[in-house]
């Protein structure tokens, strides 16, 4: 099912002012709506670029990059214990969101606001998606539980956050086994 209702809604538009600012005419956008047409590769990129997601988005995969924000900001915000194990040299099984997250900001010369947003999370972790597997949550046909998409957006700013002489010993140790 796509996303094209719930996006316009969202956005607080009618079927013709979309259709006004995506020149496409407000019954065939009704038939994307309830999947009674099916837009061509052009359009689907037409739309995509309105709303400002991804086509995969668009079409009813993955997650937006605001859902993975908003979701950094609760990992933030909560108190919250990463579970997976690492590998060696860290012994340590446990991981707390909001330690990365500042340690990550202290090493990087980051101010945390008392009031975190969406702004201010698109602005200093982009980088986040550089990571495989976060970059997969875009156009994933699975689904992630939100306990899972926050262990995989603190294991990237983890990743990020570590020195590149740690960071090279790390990939030198998991080649080697």
């Amino acid at each position: 099912m796509n996303r094209i209702k719930e996006l316009r809604k969202s956005n607080g538009l009618t079927l013709v002012e979309l259709s006004q600012k995506v020149g496409i005419p407000n019954n065939t956008i009704s038939q994307y709506e309830n999947e009674k047409r099916e837009p061509k590769e052009p359009t689907w990129q037409a739309l995509a670029d309105f709303f400002n997601v991804s086509v995969d988005y668009l079409k009813g995969y993955g997650y937006s990059k605001d859902y993975i924000y908003k979701l950094l900001d609760d990992a933030y915000k909560e108190d919250y214990l990463l579970t997976f194990e690492l590998e060696p040299p860290f012994t340590s099984p446990f991981i707390s969101a909001k330690e990365e997250i500042e340690k990550y900001c202290e090493q990087n010369k980051i101010s945390i606001p008392k009031d975190t947003d969406l702004d201010f999370w698109k602005t200093n972790f982009n980088f986040i998606f550089n990571d495989k597997s976060v970059n997969r949550l875009l156009i994933t046909k699975d689904k992630y539980s939100d306990s899972d998409i926050k262990e995989l957006i603190i294991n990237a700013i983890y990743w990020y956050g570590l020195n590149p002489h740690t960071r090279e010993l790390v990939n030198k140790l998991s080649h080697n086994s």
